[in-house]
Order: C-alpha cells, then sequence, then structure tokens
C-alpha cells in the first residue's frame, strides 16, 4: 500500500510484502459487512480473524530447489496446464510480481514509468455463450480446431490458454472479430444458434444486436403449417446480417424468449418460400461446426436487397 517506501528487492521480501497485502486485502473484503456472503461465511471469517498471528520461519528462497514433476497426487492430471508466468521488478514500488503471459521482448524505456496499454481480451468469454449455443456439441467443436475437449473446456472457462493456431482457428469458426471502435472481440455471425442457457444466449443478443438495436420475431409461414418441432427467431440487427435463433417447442426456454429477447416484436408470417429458405438453411448449418457461419452467410446474400435499408423481411 505504501508504494513510495523504500523495499528490499530481494525475493524473500517480495514474498513477504505479498503476503502483507494478501492479508490486508482478506481484511479488507472481510470488513465489508454481509454484503453477498451468509452469516456462516462471516462466522468463518471473524473466526479465522480472531487466531493468533504465527510468524512463518525464515526461508532463503533463493537457494531452494524446485523440482518439476507430478509431486502432489493422482488427480494433478486433470489440472490444466500452466500458464505462461515470469518474474517482473516493478521500479516504481519496488516489488517483485509474478505476472502471467508472455514475458515481453525487450526492455521498457527508463522513461517509461507505466507499462503499455493492454487491450482487454474477451475472445474465451464470448466463445463460451458462443459454444453454449451452438448446434454441435462442443467435442465436435473441440475436434475441428484439433484440440481436445478438456483443452477446449479449460480455455472456455479461463484456466488455461490455447496454441496460436487453435486460438485462431476457433475465432474463425465462431465467428469471433476484434472490433477496433469497441477495443475488444465481438461475435460478427451471421448464425444459427439454439436456445439451450438464458444467460449465454441472452449475452450473445445483446452483442450481435448491440444491445438491443434489433427487430426480433419469430417467423410462421403465412399459409399451410409450420415446423412442429422448432420455433424460429430472426434477429435482424441495424445494419448486420441476420441470425436466427432455433427453440425446441415443449421446452421451458422457448416460452420465456419474449424476454430474454429485448424488443421482441412477436410473430411475424412470411411467404411460405421464405420460411421454407430459414427452415432448410437452419438444417444444413446444423450440420457441422464449420456450415453454421458458411450457411448463414449465403442465406444473407440471398436477401441482402431486403435487409440492407434495416427493413428487409421479404414480402
Amino acid at each position: 500500500m505504501k508504494k513510495h517506501d523504500p523495499v528490499d528487492p530481494s525475493l524473500a521480501a517480495s514474498v513477504e510484502a505479498l503476503c502483507r497485502d494478501a492479508h490486508k486485502d482478506h481484511d479488507w473484503r472481510a470488513g465489508r459487512g454481509p454484503r453477498r456472503l451468509s452469516n456462516r461465511k462471516l462466522e468463518n471469517i471473524e473466526r479465522w480473524l480472531e487466531l493468533p498471528m504465527r510468524t512463518p520461519p525464515s526461508i532463503p528462497l533463493e537457494d531452494v530447489d524446485w523440482e518439476v514433476g507430478p509431486w502432489l497426487s493422482s488427480w494433478e492430471i486433470s489440472l490444466p496446464p500452466d500458464r505462461p508466468r515470469y518474474f517482473h521488478h516493478d521500479n516504481l514500488c519496488g516489488r517483485t510480481w509474478l505476472l502471467s503471459g508472455e514475458e515481453p521482448l525487450g526492455d521498457m524505456d527508463d522513461d517509461d514509468e507505466f507499462p503499455a496499454y493492454e487491450e482487454h481480451d474477451n475472445t474465451a468469454e464470448i466463445a463460451k455463450n458462443l459454444v453454449a449455443c451452438w448446434p454441435n456439441p462442443p467435442k465436435e467443436i473441440a475436434a475441428t480446431v484439433g484440440v481436445t475437449l478438456r483443452q477446449l473446456q479449460w480455455f472456455l472457462s479461463e484456466r488455461s490458454s490455447l496454441d496460436r493456431t487453435a486460438r485462431y482457428d476457433l475465432s474463425r469458426l465462431l465467428g469471433v472479430a476484434y472490433d477496433e471502435r469497441m477495443g475488444g472481440y465481438t461475435p460478427s455471425g451471421p448464425y444459427v444458434l439454439i436456445a439451450r442457457k438464458a444467460q449465454a444466449l441472452d449475452a450473445i443478443y445483446q452483442e450481435i444486436s448491440g444491445a438491443g438495436d434489433a427487430c426480433p420475431c419469430e417467423l410462421v409461414p403465412a399459409q399451410g403449417e409450420a415446423d412442429p418441432s422448432w420455433r424460429y427467431v430472426l434477429i435482424n440487427a441495424y445494419g448486420t446480417p441476420p441470425t436466427v435463433v432455433m427453440a425446441r417447442r415443449g421446452e421451458a426456454i422457448a416460452e420465456r424468449l419474449p424476454d430474454l429477447i429485448m424488443n421482441y416484436e412477436g410473430i411475424r408470417p412470411v411467404s411460405p418460400t421464405f420460411y421454407r429458405d430459414v427452415v432448410t438453411t437452419c438444417a444444413r448449418a446444423c450440420q457441422t461446426p464449420q456450415a453454421n457461419v458458411r450457411e448463414m452467410t449465403e442465406f444473407a446474400k440471398r436477401y441482402e436487397r431486403h435487409w440492407i435499408d434495416c427493413a428487409w423481411l421479404p414480402d
């Protein structure tokens, strides 16, 4: 907390300072009251704070030999692989920090008091919500980008990273691109999505619609019977190609779509030809993970003259 006080730059002193910071942080969190904490959790914290403080023995960390290997137990094999980490000495506060990520190439200039700004990488968060709504199971998505299901799950939960090739292939498959205007990664689509998890569907809808800047509606044929198995909700966000959300009839989430999808405009009768094209396109898009964006892109091109002025539904 006292950044400008002289601090011993040795590793042992840095570890001791880190422990003090962790203790102060714990005290601060414990003192915030019962917000989001149960009474039992508060009681445990109070009992912990009442314990006498024990001074750890002084260990010359510089002389300790560390052995890399499976030294914990048999369940260690299920742990995600270690992320790249490196030590960084902060000249401003005199501390040595253990940072995650790749170590920057070269040293900072002496005139640089603060490190350069790093863009926020939210790829894993976007991909997690997309995978939850993707027509194909996560195992097929993982196989498509050349990783195991466990590696994909570790990446989506931000417990591990993917190598550069797999990460690029996953972003390309899911249509995740960097938006310079927003300063982060966004789902560019267009997609066929399956309504399974309300939170994931809401998050993706907010992204592709620009926080609700769309006129979504459920499509039904003006003549004839609708698909007996699925409901089709068209998300025609302004200035972007359309996305279709499929919801299985009879499931609880299908009844919640009007509440989950902002600015929902209800049921829209369309020509039987257009409705059949929607159903057929969705069926083709669901066949493989790679077919999703490809088939919906072709669908958007067929009706481009209708959606370019934000009122693209065919008569």
